[in-house]
C-alpha cells in the first residue's frame, strides 16, 4: 500500500460506506418496529385495548412474532437494496417474508403456546397491515426521490452545468432516462431527438421529443439565445442506428462543440445493476465503419483448444496479443508465446499470468527466421495447435529492407510450418493480408508466397491441417493509420494522407482474432477446406481521407478548418486500393454469412521448396535483387498493374487456366 495515498483512499471509501451502512441498519430497525406495531394493532382490534393490556399471554405472542420477523427478514434480504430503487420485486419479497413469518408464528403458537389468545382475524389483519407498513414507506421514498428528479426534468435549466440530449425514442432511451433520474442526473436530460413522425410531440418520463438530429443546430441555438444551459452532450440510445447516420450526427455535432456518446453494450442488453449509473461511452471509430461486424461462431475452436498445447508467434503484437487473450478463455493446457520483442513478450506474459495464474505460460524470445532454434522449440514443447501471426507488415519498411521482409514473412513462415509438421501439430493457422492479392510490393508478394507454401503443405499430407486467413487493415494495430492520425491530431495536425482517392478495407482487432480462431476450428472439421484460404467479407472499402475526417470530428473539431488534411503522394509499392480475391482465384461460399473461401492455384510443394532454397541462397549472399527476382518467380503476379480492373460479374472470378508449370488447383467445385 502507498503510505502517502493508500490510507487516505481507504478512509474515503469507509466514509462513503458509513452512511449507507447506517441507513441499512435504520431500515432493519424500521422493519422490526413496524412488525411489532402491526401485530399490536391487530391484537387491539381483536381483543380491545383494555383486555389486551391486562393479558401477558397476548404480549408474549406479540414479542414472539416480532422475534420471528427479525430472523426471517434477513433470509429474504429485505434491506439488501436501497429504498430509492424499490420496485415490485421488492414488494414481492416483502409479501413472501411476511407470509413465511406468519406461518412460522402460527406453528410456534400452536405447538408451544397451544394457540391460546390468538384470534384468526388478527392473523389476517397483521398480514395486510404489515405488507402495507413495510412496502409503503419504501415506495413513498422512491416516489419522493424521483419527484425531485422529475421536477428538474420539467425545469431543466436549474443550475446543473451542460444539458444532455438523447437520440432515439427507444427502450434503451427509456432505460437510460430512468437510470439517470435514479442516479440524480435526470435533470440534465432536456430533450429527445427522433426521426419518426409518430414520436414527435411525445414525452418520455417528462422529457419531450424536440425533433430529429437535423434540428440539432436549431435546438442548440435556441437554448443559447434563451440563456439556457448549453447542450454539451448527445447520447445515442438507438442500437440499430446505421453507421452512416451516426457519422452524420457526429459531423453535425462537431462544429456545435457537442460531444456524441452512445450507451454501452451492457445497457443495450438490459443487464444493468440498477444501483449503478449507466455511463455513456465516447463514439469510437469502429462505430462509424460502414460495414457490419461479422460475428463468427468459434464454438468448434473450443473443442480444439481445450486442454491443448497452443503456440502463438508474434504473440506480443496487436493481433497476436488479442489472439492470446481470446485463446486463454478456452482453457488450453499450456500456452507458448513467441516474439522477438522483449517488451511485447514481457507485457503479454504478465497480462496472461495475472488473468490466469494457473495456466502454464511459456514465453520465448525468438525470431522465426532462425530455423534451428524454432525446430528445437517445437521439439521441446510439442504444440498441438499453432497460430502464426509473426510478420513484417509495413509496406515502406519492407520496400527499404526487402531481404529482411522476405526472410521474415516467407522463410520464417516456412520455418514455423515445417517445425509444426515435424513435431506432429494437429493444426497450423497462418495470418495473411489483402496485400497478398495482385501484389505491387515486396511485403504483399512475401505474404502471397507464404500463403502458397501453407496451401501446398495442406494438400500434400493429412497429418497436419494448414489453414490460412486473409483480411484487410486492422483498426488500431501497431503502426497502422489510425494511431498515426491520433498522434498527429494530438499535435494539432495536419493529418497526412498519401492520396485523396486511396481506399482500404478495415476491421477490428477482436474481429480479426475471431476469424483466425474460427478458421482453426472449422478447418479441423471441414475436409473440403483443404488448400483453400479463409477470406472475411470486408464490406466496402473506406477512403482514408474520409477516415481522417471522421477522426477529426470525433475529437469535436472541424476537418479542413480546425485541423488540416495534407496529401503527400503514394509511396513506393503502395496501391490506391486493395483486393480480397485475384482474378485467378475463385470465390466460394463457406456456408457461413460473411465468410468465403479463395480457391487459388497452388504450386507443388517440392517445386516450391526448391524455389525457397534459391531464395535463401540469395539472402545469405546478401543479393537483394536476386532474392526479389526469385520471389517474383514464386509469385508471377508480383508487380501487376495497380490500376483498377474493369467491373466483373457477381463473384468477379472465373475458372482460370493453370498455365504455369507445377501449379494446380485444390479439387472442388468451380467458382460462382
Amino acid at each position: 500500500m502507498d503510505p502517502f495515498t493508500g490510507g487516505k483512499t481507504i478512509e474515503k471509501l469507509k466514509a462513503v460506506r458509513r452512511p449507507r451502512a447506517s441507513l441499512r441498519k435504520l431500515g432493519v430497525v424500521h422493519d422490526i418496529l413496524v412488525s411489532f406495531l402491526s401485530i399490536t394493532f391487530a391484537m387491539a382490534l381483536s381483543w380491545g385495548l383494555t383486555p389486551m393490556m391486562n393479558l401477558w399471554q397476548i404480549w408474549a405472542q406479540i414479542l414472539v412474532f416480532t422475534g420471528i420477523c427479525a430472523l426471517v427478514y434477513p433470509v429474504f434480504r429485505l434491506n439488501s437494496g436501497a429504498w430509492r430503487y424499490a420496485s415490485l420485486l421488492d414488494v414481492a419479497s416483502i409479501v413472501k417474508a411476511v407470509t413465511v413469518a406468519l406461518v412460522v408464528f402460527l406453528l410456534v403458537s400452536f405447538f408451544v403456546l397451544r394457540g391460546d389468545y390468538l384470534p384468526r382475524a388478527a392473523i389476517v389483519t397483521t398480514w395486510f397491515v404489515l405488507i402495507v407498513g413495510l412496502g409503503g414507506p419504501r415506495l413513498a421514498y422512491r416516489l419522493m426521490k424521483e419527484g425531485g428528479q422529475r421536477e428538474r426534468a420539467e425545469h431543466p435549466d436549474l443550475p446543473q452545468g451542460e444539458a444532455v440530449l438523447v437520440y432515439g425514442y427507444t427502450d434503451d432511451a427509456d432505460l437510460f432516462v430512468r437510470n439517470a433520474r435514479r442516479s440524480g442526473r435526470g435533470g440534465r436530460i432536456v430533450g429527445i431527438l427522433d426521426e419518426r413522425p409518430k414520436n414527435r410531440r411525445r414525452q418520455l418520463h417528462g422529457v419531450p421529443v424536440l425533433g430529429g438530429w437535423e434540428d440539432l443546430p436549431k435546438i442548440a441555438a435556441t437554448r443559447r439565445d434563451g440563456a439556457l444551459s448549453p447542450v454539451g452532450e448527445l447520447v445515442v440510445a438507438d442500437p440499430g442506428l446505421p453507421a452512416s447516420i451516426l457519422s452524420e450526427i457526429v459531423a453535425t455535432a462537431a462544429p456545435l462543440k457537442i460531444a456524441v456518446k452512445r450507451l454501452p453494450d451492457i445497457a443495450r442488453t438490459g443487464v444493468v445493476d440498477e444501483n449503478a449509473p449507466i455511463e455513456p461511452r465516447p463514439i469510437e471509430l469502429e462505430d462509424l465503419l460502414s460495414r457490419k461486424v461479422v460475428d463468427l461462431d468459434i464454438a468448434e475452436t473450443g473443442d480444439l483448444l481445450a486442454g491443448a498445447r497452443v503456440l502463438v508467434t508474434g504473440a506480443g503484437g496487436s493481433i497476436g496479443s488479442e489472439l492470446v487473450r481470446q485463446i486463454v478463455g478456452f482453457r488450453p493446457a499450456s500456452l507458448i508465446l513467441v516474439d522477438n520483442s522483449e517488451f511485447n513478450l514481457w507485457a503479454i506474459e504478465r497480462q496472461i499470468a495475472a488473468r490466469c495464474p494457473d495456466l502454464q505460460v511459456v514465453p520465448r524470445h525468438l525470431d522465426v527466421r532462425h530455423a534451428a532454434r524454432i525446430a528445437r522449440l517445437f521439439e521441446e514443447t510439442r504444440p498441438e495447435v499453432v497460430f502464426h501471426a509473426a510478420a513484417m507488415k509495413h509496406v515502406p519498411i519492407v520496400e527499404e529492407n526487402p531481404i529482411e521482409g522476405i526472410e521474415t514473412n516467407l522463410i520464417g513462415t516456412r520455418n514455423v510450418a515445417d517445425a509444426a509438421l515435424a513435431s506432429g501439430a494437429r493444426a497450423f493457422v497462418m495470418v495473411s493480408t489483402d496485400k497478398a492479392v495482385n501484389p505491387t510490393n515486396v511485403m504483399g508478394a512475401t505474404k502471397r508466397a507464404a500463403e502458397a507454401y501453407c496451401q501446398s503443405l495442406d494438400l500434400s499430407q493429412d497429418a497436419t491441417r494448414f489453414m490460412t486467413v486473409r483480411f484487410g487493415n486492422v483498426l488500431g494495430s501497431t503502426g497502422s493509420v489510425v494511431p498515426l492520425f491520433q498522434s498527429q491530431l494530438a499535435r494539432g495536425g495536419p493529418l497526412t494522407v498519401t492520396d485523396r482517392n486511396i481506399v482500404r478495407f478495415f476491421m477490428t482487432i477482436p474481429e480479426a482474432s475471431r476469424l483466425i480462431l474460427h478458421a482453426a476450428g472449422d478447418g479441423m472439421n471441414n475436409a473440403g477446406s483443404k488448400g483453400l484460404i479463409y477470406v472475411l467479407d470486408m464490406g466496402k472499402p473506406i477512403r482514408i481521407a474520409e477516415l481522417a475526417e471522421r477522426l477529426i470530428q470525433l475529437a469535436g473539431l472541424r476537418p479542413h478548418i480546425d485541423i488540416a488534411i495534407e496529401f503527400t503522394g503514394l509511396r513506393r509499392g503502395e496501391k490506391l486500393y486493395e483486393e480480397l480475391f485475384s482474378l485467378e482465384e475463385n470465390r466460394e461460399e463457406t456456408g457461413r454469412e460473411g465468410l468465403f473461401f479463395a480457391r487459388s492455384r497452388v504450386p507443388d510443394v517440392q517445386l516450391l521448396s526448391r524455389n525457397l532454397k534459391t531464395v535463401e541462397a540469395a539472402i545469405e549472399a546478401g543479393e537483394t535483387d536476386r532474392a526479389v527476382e526469385c520471389l517474383r518467380r514464386i509469385v508471377p503476379e508480383f508487380e501487376a498493374p495497380a490500376s483498377a480492373p474493369e467491373a466483373l460479374p457477381d463473384g468477379h472470378e472465373g475458372e482460370a487456366e493453370a498455365g504455369e508449370a507445377g501449379l494446380r488447383r485444390p479439387s472442388g467445385p468451380a467458382g460462382e
